[in-house]
């Protein structure tokens, strides 16, 4: 099972993350490492800054993605920007818009329950 917790001490953050970061998570599977992403949230915007995972493992990728939305939202953010050129593919079937190599989109659709796959096909 895997496990998204946030970094809530600014120290670690800044240590983990080089560049501004307000908020982080950290993915576990068991005990392990699995990946982690750092975000910062500015009035009604979040942008994931960085996103690390094992490329064979995208459901990981996308649990920081979510996770890190979620995070957004808590905190009165309605939009979602990423430029992570890693996480590509996971953007893509979450539903965000590309704009010269920027993800975007509005949080509610982006967290929304239809798949990816389900989505292209309207």
């Amino acid at each position: 099972m895997y496990i998204f917790k946030p970094i809530s001490d600014v120290s670690v953050l800044s240590e983990m993350f080089a560049g501004d970061a307000n908020g982080g998570y950290i993915g576990y599977e068991g005990d392990e490492i699995i990946g982690k992403c750092s975000l910062f949230v500015d009035g009604h915007t979040v942008t994931v800054k960085t996103i690390e995972f094992d490329k064979d493992k995208p459901d990981i990728g996308e649990g920081l993605m979510r996770a890190a939305l979620n995070f957004g939202a808590n905190r009165n953010a309605y939009y979602a920007y990423c430029s992570c050129e890693n996480a590509t593919d996971i953007m893509k079937l979450m539903g965000f818009e590309e704009n010269d190599g920027v993800f975007s989109g509005d949080i509610p659709t982006l967290l929304g329950g239809s798949c990816g796959c389900c989505r292209h096909n309207i």
